[in-house]
């Protein structure tokens, strides 16, 4: 399914958030200046169907404004200060998906893309207003993955997309997670690290899947995991992983 990507031993997840604004480009910079060649992040829809970097449904965590995320259009996005956990930084807005893909292209930095839907989208609208921006906006090969719990988002992502990378996120190694991950073609398994198992990863590793692990901020887990087989970890914290 394309060229495989090759992920950083340690990725940022929604970039660096113990050092900056989550999800912002000035975390996905902060990332990659702590030693992350690639992050995690999550894309979603705002009520006009733009495709943002934002995890959350509701706003009232990250920015300064409250409310569902389906009461923001595109051109709110210039007012809507996503700074809150970092009360004493400068104006960080949220980045379009559009603007996520421009800043990894020029700092070469591999984007893990979550599709992350929210109830007021289905996977079909999701997926339909992703995929035009990243055929708009593409990637060096092998520098990008899409990844997602939702089964349905996957499949219709596999539809639209037949050569990108993908992995299935799961909490639990499951025979269903295993058959979809199969079924779309999936590069890799994203696993919860607390209820990982050696021969958990090894069954991953048997069944062909590559292994990443969120999210783990302590840096004293690495070495039981890379023996075990896993190829990165997702963490807050790339700046406590250096040298791992």
């Amino acid at each position: 399914m394309g060229e495989i990507p090759t992920l950083s031993r340690i990725s940022g997840h929604r970039g660096a958030p113990s050092l900056a604004p989550e999800n912002t480009l000035a975390s996905f910079k902060a990332a990659q200046q702590a030693g992350a060649g690639w992050s995690e992040t999550d894309v979603c829809l705002l009520g006009d169907r733009t495709a943002v970097m934002f995890h959350d449904s509701s706003l009232d965590r990250c920015t300064d404004r409250s409310g569902s995320i389906d009461q923001l259009t595109r051109a709110d996005l210039a007012q809507v200060n996503a700074n809150r956990q970092f009360p004493d930084s400068p104006f960080t807005p949220i980045p379009t998906l559009a603007e996520a893909l421009i800043h990894a292209e020029a700092t070469g930095m591999g984007l893990n893309i979550e599709l992350k839907r929210h109830d007021h989208v289905t996977a079909a609208a999701l997926v339909e207003a992703v995929v035009p921006v990243l055929c708009q906006h593409p990637l060096k090969p092998g520098q990008l993955m899409l990844s997602s719990f939702d089964f349905d988002a996957l499949r219709l992502a596999r539809a639209a997309m037949d050569s990108v990378p993908m992995a299935v996120i799961a909490e639990d190694l499951s025979d269903e997670v295993i058959t979809v991950a199969h079924e779309i073609g999936a590069h890799s398994l994203n696993l919860w690290w607390e209820t990982l198992r050696q021969d958990l990863v090894a069954q991953a590793l048997d069944e062909g899947f590559q292994v990443n692990v969120w999210t783990v901020n302590d840096p004293e887990l690495a070495p039981a995991l890379f023996d075990w087989g896993v190829s990165c970890i997702i963490t807050d914290r790339p700046q406590d992983f250096e040298g791992l």
